[in-house]
């Protein structure tokens, strides 16, 4: 073993780098008991070595096998006994067939080339476990061929031995990588390892992964370089282009694409080198890798948000840093308009040539500065808004006729000022002579005789004064339920319900010819609905009228000389369409005019005879083709059906199954029905108010005969009397005096704590207790 021990030096200049694994335990194979021959040690006469595999056998004459020898042994030579060699063996001697030796060493072929996952330990042979010498692992080893459990390698000329488990092939290729930055090579896949340098954009051929680690190649077999610090391109290197700050939370991408990898989220204002941009992303770099984000997020200086538009107030100083002792970098003049990123201290901060700077808070406003250019008048009521525009917000109002100090103009608009900030009002709204107190807002004429007018909205105001019926009047206005009106160069009010846009017209004369306009129309023997009609009327029948008998009724002849009455809310001057029947409508429903509209006196009169205010409610009694048959005072009238907008009443709703509420459904399915004097039933045409109850107590339930207003307020059919006006709830009957008698006078149901329906006016229709004609004659509540 000397002579092999004397070559280790030379080992590794012939083997190659390989891969880890560990290295063998070598078992040596136990001697063999020399026998009383083989104990005579015999001068040696030569060397020879195994051609191929060989027996080693204890004697010349003996089949018992030492060991198999492989190709290349070296033997020391003793002398032949007959075909067998003796050579030197283990301090002992044994035999080989002489044919097996040769006196020149074998040349093995290259079989294959294979590396090692750890440091080899060869050995001359493979019943030597001396150490001949150790290779580094993850070299790429050129093999012999194997004996047994070993592999032959080459070693300074000789052959050599290790275990074949601590070989493996080669790794496959899988191809080209380049350095993404400076980086180290290491020897073995962990990083206190021994290593070298490597440069950016270094190339390497790649041989797979061991955890996180690449095996790259290198002269004589391989090496390990991190895997995060490899890349399938070469890196561009990109110039820094400039420091940017984040504007909003922002995402970084591996790549110039939102699709790509999220790197990480960055917070508003950090700082970030910038080394160009690829098309709407801007390239940063974050762990030596270059990465991407939206170029819309970052910006030139740190993100404040805007927290104002504010006007220099007068020549204000611009500092570089929020006190007064840094430079001035410029002065700004007065009304100069500022945007503003928050505060510091008593500083405001804004953007001067591309940097912030700062100018004293005190110094900034949230208008212009203006001086006085004269004073005007309010037209009307107007609304002042923040900028020379109505779509802008309103600041504050100012009433018609207010005097007001103006700062000139802008554009259309007048400045007005209060305080320190300024507001726009349209300058067509301005006057420069102090106008009425209130605009006109319509013409109207006074539908009664001696309709009151009060100093204010409401009864307790002071009388100034009446208008008769017939009046042309102007209105200013409206304040509840009470029109502004002017009266000896002062301003009033009257009842609205009182007067309208229709001018009273006269009665008609004897003889005039009228027409029946809806069928079922009754026909009395008297002026009064006490008892049922004589007879029914038929739509179009013509009459010749004799005698008007107050509002309701005329005394009428027919065609055959019969005479009666007649309610006015069942005939006109005007011939009815004939063609067109009657339908009934939903009277529970509220139909109101969408805007001041004509009516007609029939549905094929091309003319209107009258108009209908915006919003007032009517109450039709049927409907006739396109028109609804309404009532103008005490006549029949045919309204647009496309005039109307139709609503629910919840007040009339029924809410449960008690007796004051089929009180309430007994009335509710007649509303829009004539006043009918004297009348308790429907049959009749219509109902007076008193009719009304007894008509609805009965269908209610609650029997009992007729009496009239004063009787139900004094007798004991109705109880728990009060009267206090906000005392009334649903169901209630409501009781009010001195209307066109002395004494209780009308009576109606309530529906809530406000509105009541009865038989008033001129139909069946549903009012509020709070409306000046009503509350003034207000007297109580009684019980069902």
């Amino acid at each position: 073993m000397k002579k092999w021990t004397a070559h280790v030096a030379g080992l590794a200049a012939t083997l190659m780098l390989s891969s880890v694994l560990p290295a063998p335990a070598f078992a040596e194979s136990p001697p063999a008991q020399p026998t009383a021959e083989t104990q005579t040690v015999t001068e040696t006469t030569g060397t020879a070595y195994v051609k191929e595999d060989a027996a080693l056998l204890q004697t010349a004459d003996s089949t018992t096998v030492i060991q198999q020898l492989p190709a290349g042994t070296t033997l020391k030579t003793l002398g032949t006994d007959g075909d067998f060699t003796r050579v030197s063996w283990q301090e002992g001697t044994a035999y080989v067939a002489t044919n097996a030796l040769t006196q020149t060493a074998p040349v093995f072929q290259k079989q294959a080339t294979l590396t090692s996952k750890s440091p080899l330990s060869l050995v001359a042979s493979p019943f030597d476990s001396t150490v001949v010498t150790t290779l580094p692992a993850y070299q790429r080893i050129d093999t012999y061929g194997t004996f047994d459990t070993f592999t032959r390698l080459k070693w300074n000329e000789q052959y050599v031995y290790v275990s074949t488990t601590q070989l493996e092939q080669l790794p496959k290729l899988v191809g080209t990588r380049y350095a993404k930055r400076a980086t180290s090579l290491f020897f073995e896949p962990k990083t206190t390892s021994a290593k070298t340098v490597v440069t950016q954009n270094q190339a390497f051929e790649t041989f797979g992964t061991i955890d996180t680690f690449t095996r790259v190649a290198t002269k004589t077999g391989y090496a390990f370089v991190l895997t995060t610090d490899l890349a399938d391109a070469q890196v561009v290197n990109h110039p820094e282009t400039g420091l940017r700050y984040v504007q909003q939370q922002t995402t970084v991408y591996a790549t110039a694409t939102t699709k790509g990898k999220v790197v990480q989220s960055l917070p508003v204002n950090t700082s970030l080198q910038t080394y160009g941009i690829e098309g709407s992303f801007t390239r940063i770099k974050r762990n030596d890798e270059y990465a991407y984000v939206l170029t819309a997020h970052l910006g030139t200086l740190k993100y404040y948000s805007k927290t104002a538009r504010l006007y220099v107030q007068r020549a204000t100083p611009i500092y570089s840093d929020a006190k007064s002792s840094s430079p001035v970098l410029k002065h700004h003049q007065t009304n100069t308009l500022l945007t503003v990123y928050g505060t510091s201290g008593a500083y405001s901060r804004i953007i001067f040539r591309g940097v912030h700077a700062y100018v004293k808070t005190a110094d900034l406003g949230t208008g212009k500065v203006y001086a006085a250019t004269g004073t005007r008048y309010a037209k009307r009521n107007l609304s002042v808004y923040t900028s020379a525009s109505t779509k802008s917000k309103i600041m504050y109002s100012v009433k018609r006729a207010d005097k007001l100090t103006i700062y000139g103009t802008s554009g259309s608009y007048t400045r007005l000022k209060k305080g320190s900030v300024y507001g726009y009002v349209k300058t067509t709204d301005l006057v420069t002579k102090k106008p009425d107190l209130y605009d006109v807002t319509g013409q109207r004429y006074v539908t009664e005789d001696d309709v009151v007018i009060r100093s204010q909205a409401k009864l307790s105001g002071k009388k100034i004064g009446t208008f008769k019926k017939g009046a042309s009047i102007s209105i200013y206005g409206k304040s509840g339920y009470y029109t502004r009106v002017k009266y000896k160069n002062t301003f009033g009010f009257v009842d609205s319900s009182r007067i309208g846009l229709n001018k009273p017209t006269a009665k008609a004369k004897k003889g005039t010819t009228f027409y029946v306009h809806l069928d079922q129309t009754p026909l009395f023997s008297a002026d009064v609905a006490y008892s049922r009609p004589a007879a029914y009327l038929k739509k179009g029948t013509k009459l010749i009228g004799l005698k008007s008998i107050d509002d309701d009724f005329w005394q009428v002849r027919l065609a055959n000389g019969q005479t009666g009455y007649v309610l006015n809310p069942y005939i006109s001057t005007s011939k009815p369409d004939m063609k067109l029947t009657q339908k009934a409508i939903d009277r529970a429903k509220i139909y109101t005019v969408k805007q001041t509209t004509s009516f007609f006196a029939s549905p094929t009169s091309p003319k209107g005879s009258g108009l209908v205010e915006q919003g007032k409610r009517v109450y039709p009694r049927h409907r006739v083709g396109n028109f609804y048959v309404i009532q103008s005072g005490w006549t029949p009238v045919y309204l647009p059906v496309s005039a109307v907008t139709i609503t629910s009443d919840k007040r009339v709703v029924k809410k449960n199954n008690t007796r004051g509420e089929k009180l309430i459904q007994a009335a509710v399915q007649h509303i829009g029905t004539p006043y009918t004097w004297g009348s308790q039933d429907a049959v009749n045409g219509g109902f007076d108010c008193s009719g009304l109850i007894h008509y609805a107590t009965n269908k209610a339930g609650k029997y009992g005969g007729r009496t009239n207003v004063r009787g139900y307020w004094y007798g004991a059919f109705f109880t728990n009397r009060r009267t206090s006006i906000s005392s009334g709830k649903r169901s209630d009957i409501v009781f009010f005096q001195n209307t066109y008698t002395d004494g209780p006078s009308h009576i109606g149901i309530m529906l809530d704590s406000e509105h009541f329906i009865h038989a008033g006016g001129s139909q069946l229709q549903i009012n509020s207790i709070y409306e000046p004609r009503w509350q003034e004659h207000f007297l109580g509540f009684k019980s069902m």
